[in-house]
């Protein structure tokens, strides 16, 4: 009975703590983007929060914004390293992108969730250039923030798929569709 007891309390109190919260903040665009463009996302470099660096995360972040530009548009590269605006242009002309995405980690934190309680979470800044011009088109914040409890720990990186998949399918929708909403 106690067992049985025990499982039961534990199911509850993993459906009551198996939220996670989203959000899209700070976001702008100029004009709808083309769906007929081709979009170079560069290689973001990695967090840091504190004395802590998060190795692999700009990798991860670029990942996932260049899986959610292809759910979007039929040619979608990601760089192969870091670099500057003026590289990462020189890079997208050469090649013919239209856009360059440029992904920064701003806030990363992978936490023992499992045993410490604290939630893993994760925010990005993704700023959209126009490569003729090299006038920033849209930007926008997207953050994830994981359970405060959970049998395992999520990685920062998949809490970003949610948000920076609505985000980038918000920017190529009609002029009039507002900002998603995202909880």
């Amino acid at each position: 009975m106690k067992p049985l007891f025990l499982t039961l309390m534990l199911a509850v109190l993993g459906a009551g703590c198996a939220s996670q919260n989203y959000t899209a903040a700070s976001v702008s665009r100029t004009a709808p983007l083309r769906r007929d463009a081709a979009v170079l996302v560069a290689m973001a470099d990695d967090g840091q929060f504190g004395d802590d660096s998060y190795i692999g995360s700009g990798r991860a972040a670029a990942q996932v914004v260049s899986a959610a530009f292809s759910r979007q548009l039929t040619r979608v590269e990601l760089t192969p390293d870091t670099g500057s605006l003026a590289q990462h242009l020189v890079r997208a002309r050469g090649g013919r992108f239209d856009y360059l995405v440029i992904p920064r980690v701003l806030h990363p934190e992978d936490r023992g969730t499992e045993w410490s309680g604290q939630p893993d979470q994760i925010k990005i800044e993704i700023r959209t250039v126009a490569v003729s011009t090299g006038d920033t088109v849209a930007e926008g914040v997207v953050s994830g923030k994981g359970k405060w409890f959970t049998m395992g720990s999520d990685a920062p990186e998949d809490l970003l798929k949610v948000p920076v998949n609505a985000y980038v399918k918000w920017l190529f929708s009609p002029e009039d569709t507002p900002v998603p909403v995202l909880k």
